[in-house]
């Protein structure tokens, strides 16, 4: 048997949870799981074929992990660790060094799991199709947005909740289940699920394609997620909700008429204003794109030493 703690840390992991530093792994075992695994199928299944960077890179990595026990090692153990239909809104506590296509492969060693979780939710064609567009987008955004040789670890925690069947795509929104853990000094809530907000990139947030989005997701979430008792609350954590951004908005715009819908009930000690406005995760102010207004202003802001903080609000119904 071997560490899985000591593997993870010959491969570039720096923080990793206590499941992981307790679990052990015997490698012939690893071996004919690893082995069982049809990654050919999984590419289909998500439509990575047709993306060329990505096939690349990711048949270079496969030659490597074929030929490494430690790798694949990894890769049992996060399968292992992300992939339970049983954990709800993780705060995964998981660090690398590395940036190459490791995260690729435990999100495609996945897709059976998540074949499994779409038919036992019932999805229909259009959820599961949104489903497998996301792990696509998952496994290639690193490439394509951010400009980094491989997938974001990130990346891979984010796609979990889809194989986990833990979010649904209702129109311009998504609703993740969630495991209730805030604390708020003036806001209780006693269920144990809520539900979170996510807004996909690259349409805008236009006001009424939102709120048929919000209309339709309260008359329709108790047939998708069986776990919820009674009408769940709506949170929304994101740059959006940002301190002090609307005074670089205007009255009627989109984003601001967004932010009206959340009563905010406080703030995080980050931001990730740079990754979802500016598509980036450099450091560099002067690189930030200034295409629209808003970019504008909020790059004068951060030149300026202006601080932004991610919001955490509570949808008012």
């Amino acid at each position: 048997m071997i560490s899985v703690s000591d593997i993870m840390g010959n491969c570039g992991f720096s923080i990793i949870p206590t499941e992981l530093k307790l679990l052990y792994a015997d490698p012939n075992e690893v071996y004919d799981w690893f082995s069982r695994i049809d990654f050919d199928e999984a590419l289909s299944f998500y439509g990575l074929r047709k993306h060329k960077n990505f096939m690349s890179l990711f048949s270079c990595f496969r030659n490597v992990i074929e030929q490494s026990t430690e790798l694949k090692i990894v890769v049992w153990a996060l399968n292992n660790y992300l992939f339970s239909e049983e954990h709800y809104g993780w705060e995964h506590f998981l660090e690398r060094s590395v940036s190459d296509m490791l995260p690729a492969f435990v999100l495609l060693s996945g897709y059976e799991k998540h074949q499994i979780n779409m038919k036992k939710r019932g999805f229909d064609v259009c959820q599961t199709e949104n489903h497998k567009k996301r792990i696509f987008e998952c496994c290639t955004i690193g490439l394509d947005t951010y400009h980094i040789s491989g997938v974001e670890l990130s990346q891979l925690i984010w796609g979990s909740i889809f194989i986990n069947t833990h979010i649904i795509e209702l129109g311009r929104l998504q609703f993740e289940i969630k495991e209730y853990k805030y604390e708020f000094q003036n806001f209780h809530f006693e269920d144990k699920f809520c539900i979170g907000i996510h807004i996909p990139r690259g349409q805008r947030l236009e006001h009424n394609e939102v709120e048929k989005s919000l209309q339709q997701v309260q008359k329709d979430i108790l047939n998708y997620f069986g776990e919820l008792k009674t009408y769940p609350a709506y949170f929304l954590d994101s740059w959006l909700l940002s301190n002090d951004l609307d005074k670089f908005l205007l009255k009627e715009s989109n984003i601001n008429l967004f932010r009206k819908r959340f009563d905010i009930l406080g703030y995080k000690t980050n931001s990730s204003i740079s990754k979802f406005l500016f598509n980036t995760v450099s450091s560099n102010l002067q690189s930030y794109s200034e295409n629209t207004s808003l970019r504008r202003l909020v790059k004068k802001a951060l030149l300026s030493g202006f601080k932004f903080y991610d919001g955490i609000g509570i949808l008012k119904i």
